[in-house]
C-alpha cells in the first residue's frame, strides 16, 4: 500500500447535521415537506442532484429539481462548517498515516469547491496530495475516472491504492478502479447495505481502520 483515497461524508466527517439543516431550510423555502435525519442519511452519497431528487420524492420534474438544487447549493455553501464534526479518532489516524509516509487524498461526490473548503477547515495540518470533489465533465463515483486520476497524481498504480469509504458506492468505485477497499461502519451505512457485494473488509473504529491499513492491507 502506497496511497489511500478517503471518501468524505460519513467517512472522515459527520456532515449530516449541516446537510440536514441546509436541505430542510431549502425545502421549507420552496414550500415542501422537510425530511428527518434518518431519511436524509439514506439519501447521501450520489451527489447533490440525486440528493435533491430523493428529497422531492424520487420523481420530480426537471424544473422542480433545478429550483431546489439552486436553493440547496446556496444554503449549503453558506453553512458548510457550522455543525459538521470529526468522527472519533479520524484526525489522529490521518496524522499517523501521514507520518508513515503514506500518500493521502480525498474524493467526494460533493461539489469540488465545497469539498476543498470543508477539508481545509477540518484538516488543516494533514498533507493531502489532492482533495477532489465533483468537477465539470468528471463522472460521479462509482465511475473510476476520478479515483484513477488521483492515483496518477499520487504517482502510484491503482493496485497500490486503498479506497476507504462508508458506502457501497465507495466499494464499487474501488472495484471499478482496481483498488483495494476498506468500508467503515461509523458512517451512514450498515454492513447490511453491502449484502450481495463481495466486500469483507470492514472497520468499526478509526483505530481498527488504522491497524487494518498498516498491517493487513494485503487482501
Amino acid at each position: 500500500m502506497k496511497g489511500i483515497i478517503f471518501d468524505l461524508d460519513g467517512t472522515l466527517l459527520d456532515t449530516l447535521p449541516d446537510l440536514l439543516r441546509s436541505m430542510n431550510a431549502s425545502l421549507s423555502e420552496l414550500g415542501y415537506e422537510t425530511v428527518d435525519d434518518v431519511k436524509l442519511k439514506s439519501f447521501i452519497g450520489d451527489g447533490a442532484r440525486n440528493l435533491v431528487i430523493r428529497c422531492l420524492g424520487g420523481d420530480p420534474t426537471e424544473d422542480e429539481t433545478e429550483k431546489l438544487l439552486a436553493v440547496y447549493r446556496r444554503q449549503y455553501s453558506e453553512n458548510l462548517t457550522v455543525l459538521t464534526k470529526h468522527f472519533d479518532g479520524v484526525s489522529e489516524m490521518l496524522s499517523s498515516l501521514a507520518k508513515d509516509g503514506i500518500k493521502l487524498a480525498v474524493l467526494s461526490n460533493k461539489p469540488d469547491d465545497q469539498t476543498k473548503k470543508i477539508v481545509k477547515h477540518y484538516f488543516p495540518d494533514i498533507p493531502f496530495v489532492t482533495v477532489r470533489g465533483k468537477t465539470e465533465g468528471a463522472p460521479l463515483k462509482p465511475d473510476p475516472f476520478s479515483a484513477l486520476a488521483i492515483a496518477a497524481e499520487m504517482g502510484i498504480s491503482p493496485a497500490d491504492a486503498v479506497f476507504v469509504g462508508d458506502s457501497p458506492v465507495d466499494f464499487k468505485t474501488a472495484r471499478n478502479a482496481g483498488m483495494k477497499c476498506v468500508s467503515v461502519l461509523w458512517g451512514y451505512r450498515t454492513k447490511a447495505d453491502f449484502d450481495g457485494l463481495s466486500q469483507s473488509n470492514f472497520a468499526e473504529t478509526a483505530d481498527e481502520l488504522l491497524s487494518l491499513l498498516k498491517t493487513e492491507c494485503k487482501f
